[in-house]
């Protein structure tokens, strides 16, 4: 259904619309038959001219639009845009603002792909430069964004913290590989004393051979030696000599660890002096150094800060 207010020869001999005034043609011809759900386009058009003649414009503007929706009309798009354009100057809504500049551009885009319409879209430009000039003027201003703050300053880092974290580190394995290598150099040595006793002590191994008339090998043996007796007590001297032997490795052995440890823990001592010697001369770098000289005028405070 297409309603058609102004047949084209009319529209050719209409007068020039002055600006802002609605278009007021009645003569309305129906090609097909209104929709069911439709009131008749042209009483709506009608009803919507006396509201905006009355000044209830937002009745206004629901009727020009329900008439071009029941019609398709394009023409009605110039009341439509005008409605919304009074109403904005009451209201001051840029939505409605917005609204009037959409339903003009349709009107406008509509009779130049039509000009069997009968209208002439430059009688709407003044009123669309009109309504882009109060749009830029009510376009709230462009916020800068802000400045990213500049990246924070890196914490000041401790220069003794290094070499008192090595000294530290170099005193705790010195000191376990002293005490371990002291403890268990002691124990075999200890152990080796006793072998030795064994062997060389009285009644030890040396005094039982020698009372038993045995020698170092079974040639040795005086006559009438016991043989049995004689090849046990040196069995037990090679087994006495080879433990004591191993003791005494062992316990030299520890005893060099232990020296390592105690070379470590004295390492780390002056490390961990040195780190504090560092620590405190940055630790008076960073504060500040004022001193107060006498002037003429008073005092002037002087220093890093």
């Amino acid at each position: 259904m297409v309603w058609v207010c102004l047949a084209p020869d009319v529209a050719a001999h209409a007068p020039p619309r002055a600006r802002g005034q609605l278009r007021r043609e009645s003569r309305c011809r129906i090609k097909d038959k209104p929709a069911s759900n439709c009131r008749n386009p042209s009483a709506l058009y009608e009803e919507g001219l006396k509201d905006y003649d009355q000044k209830f414009t937002k009745a206004a503007i629901e009727k020009f639009e329900a008439a071009h929706k029941c019609s398709k009309n394009p023409l009605i798009l110039y009341n439509i845009g005008l409605a919304y354009k009074r109403l904005y100057d009451t209201e001051q809504q840029p939505d409605l603002l917005h609204a009037a500049k959409k339903a003009l551009v349709e009107y406008v885009d509509a009779i130049e792909k039509d000009p069997t319409l009968g209208a002439d879209p430059e009688e709407v430009k003044p009123v669309l430069a009109e309504i882009d000039a109060e749009i830029e003027r009510i376009r709230p201003p462009e916020v800068a964004p802000e400045p990213e703050p500049p990246p924070p300053a890196p914490d000041p880092v401790d220069p003794g913290k290094p070499k008192r974290m090595l000294g530290i580190g170099l005193m705790s394995g010195g000191g376990a590989l002293t005490v371990v290598g002291v403890a268990v150099s002691a124990a075999f040595a200890s152990k080796g004393a006793r072998l030795h006793d064994q062997l060389n002590g009285d009644g030890g191994i040396y005094d039982q051979l020698e009372a038993g008339g045995c020698g170092l090998t079974q040639v040795d043996d005086a006559q009438g030696a016991d043989t049995m007796t004689c090849d046990a007590l040196r069995s037990e001297r090679q087994d006495l000599k080879t433990d004591g032997a191993r003791a005494n490795g062992v316990a030299f052995g520890m005893m060099a660890v232990g020296v390592v440890g105690l070379g470590l823990l004295i390492g780390g001592a002056v490390a961990f002096a040195q780190s504090k010697r560092a620590t405190a001369e940055w630790e008076s770098s960073q504060r500040a150094r004022v001193r107060v000289l006498p002037t003429m005028g008073g005092f002037v405070l002087q220093g890093r800060f």
